[in-house]
Order: C-alpha cells, then sequence, then structure tokens
C-alpha cells in the first residue's frame, strides 16, 4: 500500500480532483473482494469526498468501510473505530449528531460483547461519546463518557498521546459546567504532556484551543489570542484551510472583538465564511450565521470610526 498513498499523494498536490478519485476507485476495483485492503480504500475514497464536500458520497464509503470490516471480525480493531470516528465526524460536520452517538453505541455493543473494554477502540468510543453528548449539551452525560475513558487509561497502559487528548476532553467538558478552575488544572496537565513528547502530535492544537478557551472565559483576552493563533498554526501545517482552519479563525474573530479590535475580527470572521462556503457551501447555518454576524461587525465599526448617520 506504501506505494499507493505515495501516488495518492503526488496526485492531492497535483490538484487534479478527478484524477485523485480515478485512483481510488480502480485502486478499490483491483483490490481482492472483501478484504481488509479495500475497507481501507473505501475510508480513503470517503476521507477524499469529505474534502471536496460531496458528503452523501463520503457517507456511503464510509459505511461500505465499516460493513467490509465488520464482516472481516474486525469491530473491536483500532481500524474500525477510526473509520467510525471519521464518520461521526461527518455526521457532527452536518449537524446530525444524533447519528454519530447511535453510530458509537453500536461499536461499544459490539466490544463489549466481546469483552475487549480494556481496548483502545473501546476507549475511543467513549471519547467520542462524550464529545457527541457535549455538541449536544448534554454535559452529565459527556462528563461520565469523558472520566470513564480517562480513568481506563491512567489505571491501564494509556500512552501519552491517548491520555493527553483525554484530559483535554475532559477539560473542554468542565468549560461547559462553568468549571474553569477544574478545566485549567486539565488542560495545562494535557498541554505539559504534549510538550514532552519527541515528536509534535497534531492533537495539541486542540489541547492548545482548549486552553485559549478558558482564557477567554477568565478575562485573559491576550493569552486567548496567542493560544488560538498557535493553534490555527499547527491546524494550517498539518491539515491546511480545512474546517477546523475556519473555526480557529472564527475564534480569533472572537476574541479580537472582545478586545476591541473590530477591523481585525471582521478580517478574520470573513476568512472563516470563505472557508466554510467552499466546504459547507453557501447555504449552510454556520455560513448565513457568520455572514450576519459579519454585517453587524461593520454596522458598529462604522459607527465607531464616526461614519454613522
Amino acid at each position: 500500500m506504501d506505494s499507493f498513498y505515495d501516488e495518492l499523494d503526488t496526485l492531492i498536490e497535483s490538484g487534479d480532483l478527478d484524477s485523485v478519485e480515478a485512483f481510488i476507485l480502480k485502486a478499490i476495483f483491483l483490490s481482492p473482494e472483501g478484504s481488509h485492503e479495500r475497507a481501507a480504500l473505501f475510508n480513503e475514497l470517503a476521507g477524499f469526498y469529505r474534502s471536496i464536500g460531496r458528503h452523501k458520497d463520503a457517507e456511503s464509503a464510509f459505511t461500505q468501510s465499516l460493513d467490509l470490516f465488520e464482516s472481516l471480525n474486525m469491530v473491536s480493531s483500532p481500524e474500525y473505530v477510526t473509520v467510525a470516528t471519521n464518520l461521526s465526524g461527518l455526521y457532527r460536520m452536518k449537524a446530525e449528531v444524533d447519528k454519530a452517538i447511535h453510530l458509537f453505541h453500536n461499536a461499544m455493543k459490539k466490544i463489549e460483547d466481546a469483552d475487549e473494554q480494556s481496548s483502545y477502540s473501546y476507549i475511543s468510543i467513549l471519547n467520542n461519546l462524550a464529545l457527541a453528548h457535549q455538541e449536544k449539551g448534554e454535559y452529565s452525560e459527556a462528563l461520565a463518557y469523558a472520566e470513564s475513558a480517562l480513568n481506563l487509561l491512567r489505571d491501564g497502559s494509556g500512552t501519552a498521546q491517548e491520555i493527553a487528548a483525554s484530559l483535554n476532553n475532559l477539560a473542554a467538558i468542565r468549560i461547559k459546567l462553568g468549571e474553569y478552575e477544574k478545566a485549567d488544572r486539565l488542560i495545562n496537565e494535557s498541554l505539559s504532556l504534549y510538550g514532552s513528547m519527541q515528536e509534535t502530535d497534531i492533537h495539541i492544537a486542540a489541547a492548545l484551543t482548549t486552553k485559549a478557551v478558558v482564557q477567554c472565559r477568565t478575562g485573559d483576552y491576550e493569552g486567548a489570542l496567542d493560544g488560538f493563533r498557535r493553534s490555527l498554526r499547527f491546524i494550517g501545517g498539518f491539515f491546511g484551510e480545512n474546517i477546523e482552519f475556519a473555526i480557529c479563525k472564527r475564534n480569533i474573530a472572537n476574541v479580537c472583538e472582545l478586545l476591541g479590535d473590530l477591523p481585525s475580527a471582521i478580517l478574520e470572521l470573513s476568512d472563516s465564511v470563505r472557508i466554510m462556503e467552499r466546504m459547507l457551501g453557501t447555504d449552510h447555518q454556520a455560513v448565513l450565521e457568520l455572514n450576519e454576524k459579519i454585517k453587524q461587525l461593520e454596522l458598529q465599526n462604522t459607527e465607531n470610526s464616526g461614519g454613522g448617520a
């Protein structure tokens, strides 16, 4: 598969999207029917479709990948959970959080039936359920799942990366509950773990964002702005201008507004909208809301500049 990924990377860098799609489809056709290789290739296809906004095609390809892994009795494998996480991310992007929760509950039950609750896959599902319930505003449920995941990691053979990510997850929930001191302790431990790693882990971007949110909620706007900008550099360096990049831009805009720097807020928010329109479409609710926010900021900036009627 190494040669496949090398050629795929070259095609992606060329920007020829039709050739990328054709290349992956051909690899799927040539792969052994019902194989692990074909399941992995469907996941690659789904990721490609998601990246260019073809969400229905992405959902179909992710589902085919999951079905193949399940037929291979791999429901408790990291590969299966990776695809489930990818599909869940797509559901959450489309504001279909209940579908994501249902997906993970099914996967969790299958792992429990196999009596593999101490596996990485089970812990990953707990963390993903925490994220999904958090998005629905169900913080008590989210807290329970996140704490269970962290306890399993601490009691078992959790790596520094896994514990750091779990700490960040739990800190984000504490923020939602207004427990900023507890959140700050958790996220500081997470960032300390990331800082001790020999190689940069991309998940540090999420931890920096969580830290910045704590700073913002406690009035340290300059610290928050620095944290969001550091997170943006990591996201851009690893993934380019994706949805997470756009969200980080939106966060920076919010802090700029709090600091009274409306021109910077407008600039950052406009950049966020540009990316979201490309990824989600011009009629997506998030895009419409941000465009309305830009109009409000522009009016306020005009009034502040003495240009009002």
